[in-house]
């Protein structure tokens, strides 16, 4: 492995313990969701029934919604147990199927070379010392002409201090990268770069973990601060969206880059 994880194992089984008691859906208020919804669509347009995959797919909501919308053949993998369960359980309740494989990806990738049509990630490669190993790896499982689409949370701008104060501990687990940077890294292990930018619309403060100051405000406190900052995700960046306040640097909650394995 040529990159060096920030986390491991038992930080995602943590985290996924938090999230088992509830049940997410994706919800179509939030400009953010519309917004990753349209990439997809422009990331899946050029093929028929897809061979796909979801890398870090713990809890994931939208391998299920790709199932439900789109004729394809669907996968995930993740190396924690905690969140492979939880992925099936969303699944389940949306009655879809794809096979869910708990494993490390590095490994999985060895065995399953130029098997996909199309691969994504939502938020996994920041978690890496160099960017470039991961990326090599998702290369690698790809065909000639595959597509990946690759999602991470934009930890610049407004969000660096509220994550300082929110989270501190988890965004000394990420690490920060640009559009530019982002670019440079795809184009280094070989793909051809479709788009690059900032996307998620002009604010999304629900980008950033506040599970932290449970211990600080209570189980209650944190379900109130949740709910406010959500109606805030809802009510501001419809708002900003019908004024038509771009996706930029400052505000924005994700980086994206669709990109192509060259043919």
């Amino acid at each position: 492995m040529s990159s060096d994880p920030l986390t491991d194992e038992q930080f995602w089984t943590d985290i996924w313990n938090l999230q088992y008691h509830k049940v997410r859906h994706l919800r179509w208020a939030y400009v953010a969701n519309r917004q990753l919804a349209k990439l997809f669509k422009r990331g899946l347009a050029s093929f028929t029934r897809p061979k796909l995959i979801e890398i870090g797919c713990a809890d994931s909501l939208w391998l299920p919604f790709l199932a439900q919308n789109y004729e394809l053949e669907g996968y995930g993998i993740d190396f924690s147990e905690i969140g492979c369960q939880l992925s099936k359980r969303n699944l389940a309740i949306k009655g879809v199927e794809a096979t869910i494989v708990c494993q490390d990806f590095f490994d999985f990738a060895q065995t399953h070379p130029v098997e996909f049509d199309f691969v994504y990630s939502m938020g996994l490669i920041e978690h890496f010392t160099d960017a470039t190993g991961i990326l090599r790896e998702m290369y690698r499982i790809l065909k000639p002409a595959g597509k990946m689409l690759t999602i991470i949370p934009n930890l610049r701008g407004v969000y660096t201090p509220i994550a300082k104060i929110a989270s501190p501990k988890l965004l000394a687990k990420h690490k920060v990268i640009r559009p530019v940077d982002l670019s440079c890294n795809l184009q280094a292990v070989g793909f051809d770069v479709l788009e690059v930018g900032y996307t998620g619309g002009a604010l999304k403060l629900s980008v950033v973990d506040y599970s932290p100051w449970i211990s600080t405000i209570g189980k209650f406190g944190h379900e109130v601060l949740c709910k406010l900052v959500n109606l805030i995700d809802i009510v501001v960046a419809n708002a900003l969206s019908a004024i038509c306040i771009p996706n930029q640097q400052l505000t924005s909650p994700y980086v994206y880059a669709i990109c192509e394995k060259r043919d």
